[in-house]
């Protein structure tokens, strides 16, 4: 499914909530019970510091946090580092006086106050004092600490689990483990240590290894049919046929901790990640990896350490490595295989600490002496691994003990030696097609896998570009000379070696220079530049690096001995002793969503609430507490102060919603999809007394409390804990080591990445796009949708019946929603799948003949013009990789159907739409099934189709294909005919122009060559890539990224289709929850233009969730529907009259560059209301 539609979760588009039930969080969560009819129940609003901007981008303000002097810690708050000088009390901006003690009472709600409201204004008239507040365990009348040191109660002693050593005296010490799991290779190593000096040792026996010892395995598992691990790291001889290919039946997995990494970053590019085995999640194989590591891991301590381990076994400290630059998500999902892999015994298990790469191999580095440096010098980690590169730099702090900060935030990118292997394998295979070999050869697979084999062992780590010739041994005796082999040697010049890593090593030289620019500009003196991992052994890049940056630096960049290892030796080393990075730079925004005054004019009308107090206020306003970029110390809590108001007689319960964003300028509302929820503070407030406890406001709109209270958020780079306090005392609590989130029910949908970076992801960086669909609403299951009986297409080519798909229907859910997939095309298409990994199709493709279809549960696309050879299946349009069957999605151009099942409020509704923004390779309709709950809604509200194709058009009546039934003619589009729509596509946007005389243009459009009569059409972003077109960069706005040519064109021939990234206004058909759908491939008669025409009636469906029977009555109209087509028709007619094709313009005969949007104005007032909530991003 497109990632537009993650934009669409949770909007509220059911029935505006009355009075009673207005939210009463920050983040719209109801309480436990609600107040009578009539009275608002609570809102939650932000008390401010000052609010400096966010940046020259940001269109709005908020609090500054981590002040020079630490703020006010909650109670449950150890500190791990010296004490801190609390001579003078934090200050956020105001003063701190409670309620009780400011002159004249509290203050009044701000309403010019954009971001929050101070506490320093003259306040009305009210009634009642609440106490005074602050965190328990800090005196003064205030809340704040006293001046002086914190009390002794808050000094927390680092603990340790102890286990007994024996020896000459016994002792006490902790046994240390050090996991540092890759993307290629994998490593353990340990330490049995009684104080700081301890030594690490590396695990380096292995089973499957024989004699052979070496520090790191490969991260590389095989599975049966039956998904059990046959094979794993070096333990592989039973998963190996002769050929040193996996034995039929036998799948390999390799590169799969990339795979977690995509649950939480954007950067990753799985363009040629090898699937996961059908119904396992990233985090399952993951799991089924460090669970084998683990039993090796035992095997070897309790070899190496007898009865002791066996003893303490339970109390081993664990330390896995993660690299610098994951997010929550992916932090999470490590941290989820881990537990699910026997690590720990539950989440609660606290034995198991993520720590960054950099930091690991900077505590190795600084151990050894290779760091010389002085008090506020820098050192940039270079950590060069499989699948990624990581740079971080760090500032000194302090001599003794050795401390330092994150200077600047880090980067990197997924560059690290895997992409090696991808650009040797193209090699590879251009070479073996020159062998000329039948298909499925033996010998070019025997030739593929020792080449293959080859660079990973040797090529890879001795390349130096010396002009070196390597020469591997294939075992064969014919000699293809065109492909470079002799002698039965496959030879490789320098330059194809060079081709492998001169992208990749140019992408790590720009990422240093970058990091060297930064240091700079925070006026740091850069001493060392520390190359580290794996890929960091190669002499290659390691010379190219110090080639390439500044003279001064040259001499800087150092490489410690043992390279591979730094990064789990220093694992262990943070076990050992204490963690040295003090501040780190926070790489996402991290905010709540608060109520704030409401702005006429600059906030979306939809957000508006009614307030206690009569004003009101905007809804889902983010008020941030730590910025992207900001310094912030580890365990040091960040504080901000809130109050709600509350009617009198409402429960006392919360549940708050952080979030966090990754942007570099957060948006302004937590609706927004690049906000994402972390994790729901708790709290109850119910032990305290509404009456007495909280103070009491009369007004004229009558009387309700504020209850006053702060939250505290504390960071330390791989938990994540937050802290409620009102009046003192810890109200609610919550620690999150970053949630993952797995395989979920079928209820749930996979929101998905922003549309805006579709093709950017599907062609550069492609990610998995999925969807779960949701479980009907009650009342209905699968069994009500199958009979549903609908109108066929009525076309005077009406499609043969052919047999059953060559494959059967996928296992799955009866309670799932059917996705009905049909062939209406004169030739045989090839629809693709996009499912979440475990759950959907039993597959990722299939063939279907005309008139075939086959229901499944997942998002389809069609392949056409397809070469078929077993599993493979080269597509010239949608094409996955050349796979018959692959879950990830097509390459442009492609028409898509996508799908969104739990959106609107409470995920009650579902969106959906015909999807252009990838290109179009075919015609494509969809068809909605009704289940009992939806069969009152008109089908000419919910089918929609998009026919661009030159002779698909029929001229039908709207009552008479397959969108509607005799009772509900469908609006159509009534003006393109087939020669017109041949030309709709923009010369340059063309998938296959024509290269031979007559058949069509040379290298620059002609409007006196025939265009064929099929013509894939590619996005105006997979055509020129720029950001403009993608709606990226600083484009990723939808005030500033606008319809592209292509996007107008688009509009012209399909209005309901989805045309660009910001779309959504125009595009998105919502319905209640419940029912399924029918995807017709070529399907009869016109596009349709249901959005623009339907408008008033789509939005009472969408906000109510039910039609009136006049809404109704209008639909059966025929005659409403012809007149709105013919007077929408004269003056489209007239301008295509008056039109000609200019070369190389931006015109042409049948529809202008501006001719879609004029034919499809906004909708109706009422409408645009509603696609504004959808805009809000």
């Amino acid at each position: 499914m497109s990632s537009r539609n993650s934009r669409l979760k949770g909007f509220g588009f059911g029935k505006r909530k009355s009075a009673a039930s207005i939210q009463t969080t920050v983040e719209g969560v109801p309480p436990t019970s609600t107040p009578p009819p009539g009275q608002i129940s609570q809102q939650q609003i932000s008390l401010p510091g000052p609010t400096p901007p966010l940046g020259a981008a940001s269109s709005t303000t908020s609090l500054p946090m981590n002040h020079p002097t630490p703020g006010n810690r909650p109670p449950s708050y150890s500190a791990n580092y010296a004490p801190v000088d609390r001579s003078s009390p934090h200050q956020q901006g105001h003063s701190r006086t409670p309620p009780s003690q400011m002159v004249g009472g509290p203050p009044p709600i701000n309403t010019g106050a954009p971001a929050a409201y101070p506490l320093n204004m003259a306040p009305p008239t009210m009634g009642g004092a609440p106490p005074a507040g602050g965190p328990p365990g800090f005196g003064g009348p205030t809340g704040y600490p006293p001046a002086g040191p914190p009390p002794v109660t808050q000094q927390f002693p680092r603990t340790s689990v102890a286990a007994e050593v024996e020896g000459a005296s016994k002792s006490k010490a902790q046994l240390i483990v050090g996991i540092d799991f890759g993307t290629t290779f994998s490593g353990v190593a340990f330490a049995f240590a009684t104080n700081n000096e301890a030594k690490e040792d590396i695990i380096s026996e292995w089973p499957g290894a024989g004699s052979y010892t070496k520090q790191k395995i490969p991260t590389v598992l095989y599975y049966d049919q039956y998904q059990k691990v046959v094979g794993w790291g070096p333990d592989i001889a039973d998963a190996l046929a002769p050929t040193g290919y996996p034995k039929p039946g036998v799948q390999k997995v390799e590169w799969f901790k990339l795979q977690l990494m995509l649950s939480g970053n954007t950067y990753i590019d799985p363009i040629n990640l090898p699937p996961l085995p059908p119904g396992k999640s990233e985090i399952d194989v993951a799991a089924d990896y460090l669970f084998k590591l683990r039993q090796a891991m035992r095997s070897a301590l309790q070899k190496t350490l007898g009865e002791v381990f066996n003893r303490e076994e339970r109390n081993i400290r664990y330390y896995l490595t993660v690299p610098a630059i994951w997010n929550d998500a992916g932090k999470a999902a490590t941290r989820a295989a881990a537990i699910q892999a026997g690590f720990l015994r539950d989440e609660n298990d606290n034995r198991l600490t993520l720590i960054s790469e950099p930091e690991a191999a900077a505590l190795f580095c600084s151990k050894t002496g290779l760091l010389n440096l002085k008090v506020h010098d820098a050192v940039l980690i270079v950590d060069c691994g499989g699948g990624t590169v990581d740079l971080i730099a760090y500032e000194m702090e302090e001599e003794n003990p050795f401390t330092v900060a994150e200077c600047t935030a880090g980067s990197g990118d997924s560059c690290g030696s895997t992409a090696l292997n991808r650009n040797f394998s193209n090699i590879l295979r251009t070479k073996i097609r020159k062998m000329k070999l039948p298909d499925g050869s033996k010998t070019a697979g025997r030739v593929y896998a020792k080449c293959i084999m080859d660079f990973e062992n040797r090529i890879k780590a001795d390349f130096r570009n010396n002009g070196q010739k390597w020469a591997v041994d294939v075992g064969i005796e014919a000699e293809f000379p065109e492909a470079g082999i002799e002698e039965g040697y496959m030879t490789f010049t320098n330059e194809e070696i060079l081709q492998c890593f001169e992208p990749v090593v140019n992408r790590i030289l720009e990422l240093v220079r970058n990091q060297i620019i930064a240091i700079q500009a925070q006026n740091r003196t850069l001493q060392n530049i520390l190359v580290v991992g794996g890929f960091g052994a190669s002499e290659y890049l390691f010379q190219q690096i110090k080639l390439h940056v500044p003279p001064q630096f040259q001499a800087k960049v150092v490489r410690p001995m043992d390279s591979v290892a730094a990064i789990v030796k220093g694992a262990v080393t943070a076990g050992i002793t204490e963690r040295i990075v003090t501040h780190r730079v926070a790489r996402r925004h991290y905010l709540m969503a608060t109520l704030q005054p409401f702005k006429e004019g600059y906030h979306p009308e939809a957000y508006r609430v009614p307030s206690l107090d009569g004003k009101d206020r905007c809804k889902f306003t983010r008020q941030i507490f730590v910025q992207k970029g900001q310094k912030v110390k580890n365990g040091e809590p960040v504080k901000v102060s809130f109050f709600r108001q509350v009617a009198p007689g409402a429960t006392l319960m919360y549940e708050d919603v952080l979030y966090a964003c990754d942007d570099d300028v957060c948006p302004e509302y937590t609706k927004d999809p690049r906000i994402k929820e972390v994790v729901t503070l708790t709290s109850d407030l119910s032990r305290k007394n509404l009456e007495k406890d909280f103070e009491r406001m009369d007004t004229p709109q009558g009387t309700f409390y504020r209850v006053y209270f702060d939250i505290y958020l504390t960071l330390d780079g791989s938990e994540f804990s937050a802290e409620l306090v009102c009046q003192g005392e810890v109200m609610g609590r919550c620690r999150a080591r970053f949630r993952a989130f797995s395989s979920p029910p079928s209820s749930s949908p996979i929101i998905l990445l922003d549309r805006s970076r579709r093709f950017y992801l599907s062609m550069n960086r492609l990610l998995l796009v999925a969807f779960t669909l949701g479980s009907l609403v009650p009342g209905t299951d699968a069994g009500d949708l199958r009979p549903v009986r609908r109108q066929r297409p009525v076309d005077p080519r009406h499609p043969k019946r052919g047999p059953p798909a060559k494959r059967g229907p996928p296992g799955g859910s009866e309670e799932k929603v059917p996705l009905v997939v049909s062939n209406n095309c004169d030739s045989t298409i090839w629809p693709g799948i996009a499912t979440q990994s475990g759950t959907g199709p039993g597959t990722g493709g299939f063939e279907l003949q005309p008139g075939q279809n086959r229901t499944m549960w997942g998002r389809v696309w069609g392949r056409t013009n397809c070469t078929v050879n077993g599993n493979s299946c080269a597509c010239k349009t949608g094409d996955c990789f050349a796979k018959l069957d692959y879950e990830f999605s097509g390459a442009p151009p492609a028409t898509l159907a996508e799908f969104n099942l739990a959106g609107g409020v409470q995920g009650m509704q579902t969106f959906y739409d015909l999807s252009l923004v990838d290109g179009y390779n075919l015609p494509m309709g969809i068809v909605y099934i009704p289940a009992k709950n939806t069969s009152y809604i008109p089908p000419n509200l919910t089918n929609c189709a998009c026919i661009a194709t030159a002779g698909w058009l029929a001229a039908v009546a709207p009552n008479g294909t397959f969108y509607a039934n005799a009772s509900f003619p469908v609006p159509l589009e009534a003006n393109e005919t087939n020669e017109s729509v041949s030309g709709w596509c923009p010369w340059p946007n063309l998938a296959f122009p024509p290269k031979e005389p007559n058949s069509g243009i040379y290298p620059y459009p002609d409007d006196q060559v025939q265009r064929p009569a099929f013509a894939p059409c590619k996005s105006a972003c997979a055509t020129t890539g720029a950001d403009r077109d993608c709606c990226i960069g600083k484009y990723h706005d939808p005030r500033i990224c606008k319809p592209s040519r292509y996007s107008t064109s688009v509009k012209a021939v399909c209005p309901d289709a989805y045309s660009f990234a910001f779309d959504d206004q125009q595009s998105t058909f919502i319905v209640p929850k419940g029912g399924g759908w029918e995807i017709v491939m070529c399907p009869a008669g016109r596009s349709t233009d249901i959005l623009r025409r339907l408008g008033k009636e789509l939005f009472e469906l969408a906000s109510g969730g039910r039609l009136s029977d006049q809404s109704i009555k209008r639909l059966r109209e025929a005659t409403f529907m012809e007149m709105e087509a013919r007077t929408e028709m004269e003056p489209d007619m007239k301008m295509r009259t008056d039109m000609k094709m200019k070369t190389g313009t931006e015109t042409r005969t049948n529809a202008s560059s501006g001719s879609g949007l004029a034919r499809r104005p906004l909708l109706t007032a009422a409408v645009t209301a509603l696609a504004s909530a959808l805009l809000v991003a």
